[in-house]
């Protein structure tokens, strides 16, 4: 479940929602052609690419399990947004409804990572890819398909094409005691931010010249 003591709603509209656990990618996709005995399957399909190796406890052959743990992590994530939103008596953003967003990630870091940033695996834009669908609430079965989650609105917004600004914090670095594993979701209406925003995209500002 979210941190309670560290996520937040301000009274100018900001939206802040901590998600404990490790963060992870969306699930990809891999061709499969043979089942877990090494048969071939009369209609190849795609599935999940979240798997581990491990002994057939039968044949005693290596076969390839899926783990499952890309799909949990994105039902934690709707699952814990849809609890704050619950209890601070909101409704998601309406659809087309443009946003500004944040996404924080605190890694855990190997203890034979040498590295002062998490500049490896997994990649920031992945990893904000499984909590855009987390938060539009779109589950990827076991078979690979995409469907809808049980929030047909969403739990924080209804498609990943509203948010149109970051805001701060954003990006990842390494977990530590005072900041465990996992994921600070920073929200509000790009509305309130109108100024700022449009200060960038103006002739005199020289932006985009």
């Amino acid at each position: 479940m979210y941190d309670k003591g560290r996520s937040s709603l301000s009274t100018d509209g900001l939206i802040r929602i901590r998600v404990l656990g490790e963060p992870r990618t969306f699930p990809s996709k891999v061709f499969v052609t043979k089942d877990k005995y090494g048969n071939p399957l009369p209609n190849p399909r795609m599935t999940d690419a979240d798997h581990q190796t491990r002994k057939n406890p039968i044949t005693g052959e290596p076969e390839k399990y899926n783990r499952g743990y890309k799909r949990k992590w994105m039902a934690h994530i709707a699952a814990s947004v849809d609890t704050f939103m619950f209890d601070k008596n909101l409704e998601p953003f309406p659809k087309r409804h443009p946003l500004a967003v944040g996404y924080f990630f605190f890694l855990t870091k190997a203890k034979t990572c040498k590295l002062d940033f998490p500049s490896q695996d997994p990649d920031y834009d992945n990893l904000e890819y499984a909590v855009n669908n987390a938060l539009k609430n779109t589950v990827q079965t076991k078979k690979g398909r995409t469907i809808q989650g049980k929030y047909p609105d969403g739990v924080l917004f209804h498609d990943d094409n509203q948010p149109v600004w970051r805001i701060k914090p954003d990006g990842m670095f390494w977990a530590d005691e005072m900041n465990p594993p996992g994921l600070l979701i920073s929200c509000r209406s790009a509305y309130d931010l109108r100024d700022e925003i449009l200060k960038y995209v103006t002739p005199k500002a020289g932006v985009l010249l």
